[in-house]
């Protein structure tokens, strides 16, 4: 029964490093300041009457496994998801992107595969991929690791960043592909003595390949939506799984989780992973989460009915995450 902490990834001390190097971010810039805190999904810099939005990602341990498997053909959505579909968070349209790629590898195939997809995905995000850097370090990195930056744009008066979320608004979440690009470290530690298991037969494909999906890229779906409707609040719903909707507002997001997708309830048999762990770990199903008025419901499941999207619960005065149907409460993000 392995946990995301003995796996790798201590969420308090992840949180403990990174609050150490925010509070010393003290500079907020000159001509082109820094306009809100750290801590959001995206940054913001003051541009005229707009915003420059900025935000870096990276896919993370995935690319472990598609290493061992050498499939890197949904890499792109990946690298390329993770980073607008943050930067739509706060209602920024992306405007371009530059990638890292660092490590050990340095083979012409992964090359050309990765570069496709990455293609692909900017493609789909409608995203200019503008260059980017590689660098050979196998004394720093023996694999690979894939990551991003993203700047995109916002009116001044269209931010979204939570502010406006109240109670009584109703939350609607949005389904993933996957387990997108979180929780690796832990499906890995899962797996490690059982490969045999990754052979199974999944939706048609190997289990291994149904976990390489690559992440559902949401921007380009959103930003009509925003631009129609009033959105309080969008939460990408990565590392942490449902904890991230706290990162909105300090209110109580009481949730009816719908049902658990078999990819996901495997990995939780497989590993007998308690669900506490698992909520807080992988998204289970649902890759992104909007809060929005009551009256602008209707037209949003209208506008989005071909991401299947479903109610599935609303903010309450308090404070936390309450998965109800499975007694879960978790009191904030990390």
């Amino acid at each position: 029964m392995p946990t995301y902490r003995e796996s790798g990834v201590d969420f308090d001390s992840v949180g403990a490093f990174r609050d150490s190097i925010v509070r010393n971010l003290t500079y907020r810039g000159g001509r082109y300041r820094r306009a809100i805190g750290i801590g959001h999904y995206s940054g913001l810099v003051t541009f005229g009457d707009k915003y420059i939005a900025i935000h870096t990602d990276n896919v993370g341990t995935k690319t472990i496994l598609a290493l061992r498997y050498r499939y890197f053909e949904e890499i792109g959505n990946d690298l390329v998801g993770m980073n607008v579909n943050d930067i739509v968070c706060i209602g920024a349209e992306p405007m371009a992107m530059v990638d890292y790629i660092a490590g050990s590898v340095q083979d012409k195939d992964i090359g050309e595969t990765i570069g496709r997809s990455i293609n692909s995905a900017a493609k789909e995000a409608g995203v200019s991929f503008v260059g980017g850097e590689t660098a050979s370090v196998p004394d720093l990195i023996n694999g690979i690791d894939i990551s991003g930056t993203v700047v995109g744009l916002v009116e001044k008066g269209k931010v979204i960043d939570g502010h406006a979320v109240r109670a009584g608004d109703k939350i609607v979440g949005i389904p993933s592909s996957g387990f997108h690009s979180n929780g690796f470290s832990l499906l890995r530690k899962i797996y490690e003595k059982r490969e045999d298991a990754l052979e199974t037969r999944v939706d048609g494909v190997p289990y291994w390949k149904r976990l390489l999906r690559g992440t559902k890229i949401y921007s380009a779906h959103l930003l009509p939506l925003i631009e129609s409707i009033r959105v309080h609040g969008i939460s990408h719903i990565t590392g942490g799984g449902v904890r991230n909707i706290s990162r909105l507002k300090g209110m109580l997001y009481e949730i009816e989780f719908p049902e658990i997708p078999y990819i996901f309830e495997k990995a939780i048999e497989d590993g007998k992973i308690p669900m506490s762990e698992a909520f807080q770990t992988f998204n289970m199903g649902i890759g992104m989460v909007l809060i929005l008025p009551g009256r602008e419901v209707r037209d949003a499941m209208d506008e989005l009915d071909r991401l299947g999207p479903v109610v599935i619960g609303e903010v309450k005065s308090g404070k936390g995450v309450h998965i109800k149907n499975y007694d879960l409460k978790y009191e904030g993000y990390y």
